[in-house]
């Protein structure tokens, strides 16, 4: 019983830290000079993980341009985010942040899932 316990205290610690490290990264990313993609979903959310697969090609083809996060509105996270940026009910979504958070735009699912859209809207956004 009790090696159960440490056991599930070390899990939980763990699962606080990385809630905690991806907490960060938004806020960090917004301090960088690069623009930030934020995907907004949940894990409910209809098609998450067709965009989700999406965002991440993006990240590996843009991580030079820009930083790429993830915010579940499931999280702790989400109720910081939400008191400076509204989240949007019809989730999934990306936002686009520039100038430590100043300027934002918006890009609804349909054109995370199409390549040539999201790659035009990162490339417009960018310049």
């Amino acid at each position: 019983m009790k090696k159960l316990l440490t056991t599930l205290s070390l899990v939980s610690l763990m699962v606080l830290g990385a809630a905690k490290a991806e907490a960060m990264k938004f806020e960090e990313a917004l301090t960088q000079q690069k623009p930030v993609a934020v995907l907004i979903y949940a894990p409910w959310a209809d098609d998450v993980a067709n965009v989700t697969q999406s965002f991440n090609a993006m990240e590996q083809k843009y991580g030079d341009k820009y930083n790429f996060t993830k915010i579940n509105i499931a999280t702790e996270e989400a109720k910081a985010f939400n008191k400076t940026y509204h989240i949007y009910p019809n989730l999934p979504y990306v936002l686009f942040f520039k100038d430590k958070g100043k300027i934002t735009r918006y890009l609804k699912k349909d054109c995370i899932l199409d390549n040539a859209c999201f790659t035009e809207r990162l490339n417009f956004f960018v310049n």
